[in-house]
């Protein structure tokens, strides 16, 4: 993936988070719509309410494997846990959609079943126990 598309799109979804946030919504954020813009070039990124949060210019040569690029951003994004926040509900989606909002491709899908990144297996088997001891009471 190019690196400077990479940074693009890591500061943009940073950004369209900060602005969900900094508009202090009363409803949860569940997932976020992205849509390309092919006429203007512009990728605009929306809340679930179809509110626009943040629009970023691309070139024609960043668009090759757009969708690729998108899932390997908000797949790190995840494993950074940037959407770990108050705000954000789970499940959580991303989706690519068109101008009317129908879902073209999904790209990052997280729930509370998700593994979590910074599961150790250190104290697993005394946690086992525990269960298992509670469990035979």
């Amino acid at each position: 993936m190019n690196k400077e598309l990479s940074s693009i799109l890591e500061i943009a979804l940073k950004e369209s988070l900060v602005a969900y946030e900094s508009k202090k919504q009363p409803n949860l954020l569940g997932a976020l719509h992205l849509y390309h813009d092919y006429e203007d070039g512009f990728l605009v990124f929306f809340d679930d309410a179809d509110n626009i949060l943040n629009k970023v210019q691309l070139t024609d040569n960043q668009l090759h494997n757009l969708t690729h690029s998108l899932r390997q951003v908000l797949h790190q994004a995840g494993k950074e846990r940037l959407f770990d926040n108050d705000y954000i509900v789970k499940p959580f989606v991303v989706n690519l959609v068109d101008k009317d909002f129908v879902v073209l491709d999904e790209l990052f899908f997280l729930d509370d079943d998700s593994p979590k990144n910074n599961f150790t297996w250190k104290n697993i088997e005394k946690d086992l126990d525990a269960f298992l001891e509670n469990l035979l009471k």
